[in-house]
């Protein structure tokens, strides 16, 4: 699979509840960083998100760009919380037809308030 399906294949799974599918696509050693935690194991990271969907409408993508290294996506998940939209970009690296690292970046202040509450 090719860096640009790999990377459009696990974005479409996650967003779609195919956490399985989403998880196979990853290293198991996933480096993860974002604006709200850090993983370095796929597994983990997959347990959070799946929680992290509970509180999704729906995402809509911008836009997205790819090399043969990686890519990324830029989108905007929009929630149920009072934090509303929020514009995410999600850097990727590839290796060994996986993904191995995510950089996910968004302003989390709101967020971080609907997840105290």
């Amino acid at each position: 699979m090719d860096t640009r399906a790999l990377i459009e294949s696990y974005h479409q799974a996650w967003t779609n509840g195919d956490f399985a599918t989403a998880r196979n696509l990853l290293a198991d050693d996933l480096d993860f960083r974002g604006s709200v935690n850090t993983f370095t194991n796929a597994d983990d990271f997959v347990a959070v998100l799946t929680h992290f969907t509970q509180i999704l409408k729906g995402v809509t993508m911008l836009r997205s760009f790819f090399d043969e290294k990686g890519g990324v996506l830029l989108y905007d998940c929009h929630t149920v919380t009072p934090a509303g939209d929020i514009r995410t970009a999600e850097f990727f690296t590839v290796s060994g037809n996986r993904i191995s690292e995510i950089r996910l970046v968004f302003d989390a202040t709101e967020l971080r308030k609907a997840m105290a509450s």
